[in-house]
């Protein structure tokens, strides 16, 4: 096999999965801590922590679909495979885009501001910190699905 073809396989697959383990793990190990943090601590660092991600994982994704377009044009035997795993990794951005977005931007908005943060009740910070936590589940599982299609399309290679 061609070693553009391999290094595009293994950059999207490793990608994709690199990028599912650092969502689901945002999700699980680190937003949960903030649940009990003052609003004064936990939005300031959401809104630091999502801004760090968006300039991070955005291109993360672009690149690990980009390499499954590679390999989807360049092996035919494989394309719908490549074809599929793709978009499923991409589909980070318009999921963020569409769903999380509200979420993302009323938290942000409590961030900015002292007097939102005192309007702010407890409650609803950490309501908008456990949606945000499964939303951010999802798109990891996205990232994940795009990841596995590309070992499955791998190994269904080497037969």
């Amino acid at each position: 096999m061609d070693n553009t073809i391999r290094a595009a396989q293994v950059l999207s697959m490793t990608s994709s999965i690199f990028l599912s383990g650092i969502n689901i793990g945002a999700s699980i190990l680190t937003l949960p801590i903030l649940y009990t943090r003052p609003t004064s601590v936990s939005t300031p660092f959401f809104n630091e922590y999502y801004n760090r991600g968006a300039v991070t994982l955005v291109p993360l994704g672009l690149f690990s679909a980009s390499c499954s377009a590679v390999v989807a044009y360049l092996l035919p035997s494989q394309r719908t495979l490549w074809a599929v795993a793709g978009p499923a990794t991409f589909a980070q951005v318009p999921w963020t885009a569409l769903v999380m977005m509200k979420t993302v931007k009323r938290l942000n908005a409590i961030a900015a501001s002292k007097d939102e943060q005192e309007k702010a009740s407890k409650q609803e910070v950490v309501a908008l910190l456990q949606q945000w936590t499964w939303m951010n589940i999802i798109r990891g599982g996205l990232a994940a699905f795009g990841g596995l299609t590309g070992v499955w399309a791998i190994i269904e290679g080497q037969k």
